[in-house]
């Protein structure tokens, strides 16, 4: 199979556009095939044909999502193992974390609650190296995979971890106290919109409770946000940071009033709402 072979199939598959899908065929040949990418323009006709190509294609047309065929994944110029046991670093969760790389004070400690690869956490300290964290998850098997990513990227030293269901009613008892920040990328998206056809085959292959979000995407945030309020979690001004689906900001914000925050909200890059700050009032 050479390179303009495999990205026909997946053209004919539906895998994506042209462009798209000559992308993917990069990585894949590059991945499988033994060709670096600055060789590509002049191996292109060249027979790539091996068993881990052929399985890599097969499962990529059955639309399983490259990022888990190719078991890693750049996020905010850092690469980061993924695996099914956690949700995919996506560019939309960059402008969260920026925020919180310029927001941070000096020598702060936050939580990433619902870590999934550890992408936010390890991110965060990378630029960071004078704040540490906490980063939780309900899933063991993401927890493990946030675990390598922290080592591979030396931020092991400044990170700890908790095993534990956000939605617990004892959930805030497991942080340390206090925190001068809570990050989170919640599960956001409206259990309708979960259902068999209503989104693109490739999320059918990601961890279902790092994305349904209940039945208006918001279960987490009504949950997250009063006990953060009320519990003493965070520092005297203090600051949640949330990311949220396409057209939740304003509702996440409100809820945020109404548990004593106030609030600010960032579009990312697309000019989509899609991160809110909330702001603990000073005593």
């Amino acid at each position: 199979m050479t390179y303009n072979e495999l990205k026909n199939a997946l053209i004919a598959a539906g895998v994506g556009s042209p462009d798209e899908c000559g992308f993917e065929a990069k990585l894949l040949a590059e991945r499988f095939g033994g060709i670096k990418a600055a060789e590509l323009p002049f191996r292109r006709g060249e027979d790539m044909t091996c068993p881990a190509l052929a399985e890599a294609l097969a499962r990529r047309i059955r639309r399983e999502p490259l990022q888990y065929i190719l078991g890693e994944w750049e996020f905010y110029g850092l690469g980061f193992k993924v695996t099914p046991a956690c949700l995919i670093p996506r560019a939309d969760t960059e402008i969260t974390v920026s925020t919180a790389i310029k927001m941070l004070p000096v020598g702060a400690r936050f939580a990433d609650l619902g870590t999934g690869s550890g992408a936010i956490a390890v991110s965060v300290l990378k630029n960071r190296p004078d704040v540490t964290a906490v980063a939780v998850d309900i899933s063991s098997a993401a927890l493990e995979v946030a675990r390598f990513n922290a080592a591979q990227h030396g931020t092991d030293g400044r990170i700890g971890f908790i095993h534990a269901d956000m939605l617990a009613d004892d959930f805030f008892d497991s942080l340390p106290h206090p925190l001068d920040a809570i990050i989170s990328n919640p599960p956001y998206i409206p259990k309708s919109d979960l259902l068999p056809g209503a989104v693109q085959p490739e999320l059918n292959f990601e961890p279902r409770g790092a994305l349904d979000g209940g039945d208006d995407g918001l279960d987490f945030y009504r949950s997250l946000i009063p006990r953060a309020a009320e519990t003493g979690v965070l520092t005297d001004g203090g600051f949640v940071l949330f990311e949220v689906g396409a057209g939740e900001a304003c509702a996440v914000a409100r809820m945020g009033a109404d548990a004593g925050f106030s609030s600010e909200i960032l579009c990312d890059l697309g000019g989509i709402e899609r991160t809110v700050i909330l702001f603990a009032a000073l005593t």
